[in-house]
């Protein structure tokens, strides 16, 4: 689905958990290396890419891979997440 404006818009922890209540397909991009699904709304289609701890865990073995050592995790957007993703 293309962006008209060419950036998406972000989505808050809850606005995500209330898109997922729902239950959509949700499938994984092995490209992106992320979760993504669909919804419409209206006549507009959106798209939701989102990652989840297995998926960072993912991104951060695919980096130790390629010779990356080190590497961070903004606290607040993995706060929900973090317990799971360092244990």
């Amino acid at each position: 689905l293309p962006c008209p404006s060419g950036q998406g818009t972000p989505l808050s922890a809850e606005a995500l958990d209330a898109l997922l209540r729902a239950e959509p397909a949700v499938f994984f991009s092995q490209a992106l290396c992320a979760r993504y699904f669909t919804y419409r709304t209206g006549s507009e289609n959106h798209y939701v890419l989102f990652d989840d701890a297995q998926t960072l865990r993912k991104k951060a073995a695919l980096a130790e891979n390629r010779g990356i050592r080190e590497g961070f995790f903004m606290l607040p957007e993995v706060a929900d997440i973090a317990g799971e993703l360092l244990g």
